[in-house]
């Protein structure tokens, strides 16, 4: 049987596992993760980056360009309608008081850092892309934190799946 590429998924392979070989799919999970899916996507794409030693590298292209794209989506919810739209949803999930925190903390002096700390940590960010919105904090200060702290984290993990993913099938653990 040939070997299949990463883009390519055998025809046994469930819709999720499709999705996560195929460049247009890891954009669009990462583009959910970055606003409506609080799961870190590193779950599921830092085996592709093991078992696809080859394409480690690429796998977080993808990722990336999804994720400035969600967040650039939430900045301009948070933007345009953080009273009408964003405030009563957070009410009705009580989580009103947290994202008040966020925008506290996103005033003009704090804006980079805070988006850079709270994107690059494995806390869920929609807090920071809404709240930067909702503060009408400068949007390319905005997008520079987004796209450093989460370039770090996925181009960090496709370099230490190249140097340690070999040696961690040669100790047994399999990567499908």
């Amino acid at each position: 049987m040939a070997e299949q590429s990463a883009d390519q998924a055998p025809t046994d392979d469930t819709w999720l596992d499709r999705l996560a070989r195929h460049r247009t799919g890891r954009a669009a999970m990462s583009f959910a993760e970055s606003t409506v899916v609080p799961i870190p996507l590193e779950t599921v794409v830092a085996p592709l980056m093991v078992g696809h030693p080859a394409r480690a590298l690429t796998i977080p292209v993808a990722i990336w360009l999804g994720c400035l794209a969600g967040a650039a989506l939430f900045y301009g919810v948070g933007f345009a309608a953080v009273d009408p739209v964003v405030r009563p949803v957070l009410e009705a999930l009580g989580l009103a008081a947290d994202f008040d925190d966020m925008t506290a903390r996103l005033d003009a002096s704090g804006l980079f850092w805070t988006v850079f700390l709270v994107s690059f940590s494995p806390a869920p960010m929609q807090f920071a892309t809404l709240g930067a919105g909702a503060t009408g904090g400068n949007f390319a200060v905005f997008l520079a934190a987004i796209a450093l702290s989460r370039g770090l984290r996925y181009f960090g993990l496709a370099i230490l799946a190249q140097l340690i993913g070999q040696q961690l099938e040669k100790e047994g653990f399999a990567v499908e």
